[in-house]
């Protein structure tokens, strides 16, 4: 194991969140004059600068004369301790602005940056502006992947970028890909990423949002977080255009980079062509249709007005943002199921959303219907194609795994949250636990979109924010961390 590489990257973690705080600090001086729980705030996001700025260069000194190389076991070390170390450290808003308890600051700061979107809190009168802007903040960072940044900049990283950035955004890098086409690759990534950011904000602000409602919004709309600086999210606003303008950047966020960066390019058929977008964009036109029908033909709210709700609830969820135009719990029990269904599918690979992803139901069915047609036709060989390229043995096998592995997961994970929370009903332990490992957020019940996790125990919340970093990392960064071999010298 490579020790110093992996300091000196996690040093640049830290600087990372510095920044973040830093900015956090500028708005609150800001609106300092407007505001006073801002000035009660500024000497705590100084602290928070200060303390990460310490631990970057802690963390920088002893590996000033790091290697360049990373390999498989540095990258996957990375991005586990990585990941739950800017969590731990981005309790620290919340602990010293809110006087907030660590398992309430944990649980919220992992929602963030893990663009999960589930809160303790339901009442934001107490917060000031600025950790409004963190905790969306923070959901932008996530969304797009710290490690991806580490991939792009840092050109130490050698051929082991290639194992971060395909472990973090689950794109298929290509085997035959060097390090400056990763680079490169990356560097359209940020820039795209910025781009839809910009555009996303400007379409908030002409839709009558202020500024500050603009920007932070597009930090949780764009990474497919859910974090609102209202306690009843984006129905807040009560405008139907608006609702749309959110459904179609959220569709956008749930949509992979390689198909973004190819409709960018110009590659429109290219990008229309791909089998997992156009999926993904059938599962939720199938969706919304059939739950705008059900819910316009139960009563209460005129055609338009119900597939507008389905609409944005439907993108909403299937892209594990979070954010609600209307509680869809009170909608008829058929709408809860397809939303059930779609919070465990989630979006594309490569998207900053979270659940199984649509490729690996692609492959299953795929898999499915294969072996199926061998059972009676066992000389049939028909090969598992997605996006036009046969999937191999081995990939097929990863798809099952990872599928396995969640299911195993959550199983274990509902009795373990009853035993902490004993309070939930089956469908609240069930749904929490779900929502959190496909980072979707909200779930039902008292977990639904309209409530918060706060009236749950300290152990309770801790546990659902370790399920929200396990399924972010897709599983593997955090289970290896416990397994030996990974930290053997040799193996």
């Amino acid at each position: 194991m490579n020790y110093p590489i992996i300091l000196k990257i996690l040093s640049m973690l830290f600087a990372i969140m510095s920044l973040a705080f830093a900015a956090s600090a500028g708005v609150s001086v800001y609106y300092s004059a407007v505001s006073p729980l801002e000035g009660d705030a500024l000497p705590s996001w100084i602290s928070a600068v200060a303390f990460s700025a310490l631990l970057a260069f802690s963390f920088f000194l002893p590996s000033r004369t790091a290697s360049g190389k990373l390999f498989k076991k540095e990258a996957m070390c990375i991005v586990g301790v990585g990941w739950t170390l800017a969590s731990l450290l981005g309790t620290l808003p919340y602990v010293m602005i809110l006087d907030a308890p660590f398992c309430d600051a944990f649980f919220e700061s992992a929602s963030g940056l893990t663009t999960t979107g589930s809160s303790v809190f339901g009442d934001f009168s107490r917060f000031p502006r600025s950790l409004m802007f963190w905790r969306c903040l923070s959901h932008w960072i996530g969304g797009l992947g710290v490690v991806v940044f580490f991939v792009a900049i840092f050109s130490f990283l050698g051929s082991g970028g290639r194992t971060l950035y395909s472990r973090e955004t689950s794109v298929d890098s290509g085997g035959g890909m060097d390090t400056a086409r990763i680079r490169s690759a990356v560097f359209g990534i940020i820039g795209l990423y910025l781009a839809i950011s910009a555009a996303c904000a400007v379409s908030f602000r002409l839709c009558s949002m202020s500024w500050f409602d603009a920007v932070c919004h597009m930090f949780s709309t764009v990474s497919t977080g859910g974090f609102s600086v209202y306690s009843d999210s984006i129905a807040h606003y009560g405008s139907l255009g608006l609702y749309w303008v959110v459904a179609f950047y959220m569709f956008v966020g749930g949509i992979g980079f390689s198909v973004l960066i190819a409709l960018s390019r110009g590659r429109i058929s290219a990008a229309l062509g791909n089998t997992e977008l156009r999926v993904y964009s059938a599962l939720i036109v199938a969706a919304a249709v059939a739950v705008a029908l059900a819910v316009w033909s139960a009563g209460g709210l005129p055609f338009f007005r119900a597939f507008t709700y389905s609409v944005f609830n439907t993108v909403s969820v299937i892209t594990t943002t979070g954010f609600m135009c209307d509680d869809y719990q009170k909608w008829v029990p058929f709408s809860h199921a397809i939303f059930f269904v779609l919070m465990v599918i989630g979006g594309c690979s490569g998207s900053t959303s979270g659940g199984l992803k649509v490729s690996r139901l692609i492959v299953s069915f795929a898999l499915c219907r294969n072996n199926l047609e061998k059972s009676f036709r066992p000389r049939v060989v028909r090969p598992v194609k997605i996006n036009g390229r046969i999937l191999d043995s081995e990939d097929a096998d990863k798809v099952l795994c990872f599928l396995a592995m969640f299911a195993l997961i959550v199983l274990v994970s509902i009795p373990v949250l009853s035993a902490l929370e004993p309070s939930l009903t089956l469908g609240e332990t069930v749904t929490g636990v779900v929502a959190s490992l496909s980072n979707t957020g909200p779930a039902f019940g008292r977990l639904g979109p309209a409530d918060n996790f706060g009236f749950m125990g300290g152990a309770a919340k801790i546990f659902l924010g370790i399920l929200m970093i396990m399924g972010r990392l897709e599983f593997y960064a955090i289970l290896a961390l416990f397994m030996p071999s990974l930290w053997r010298k040799f193996q």
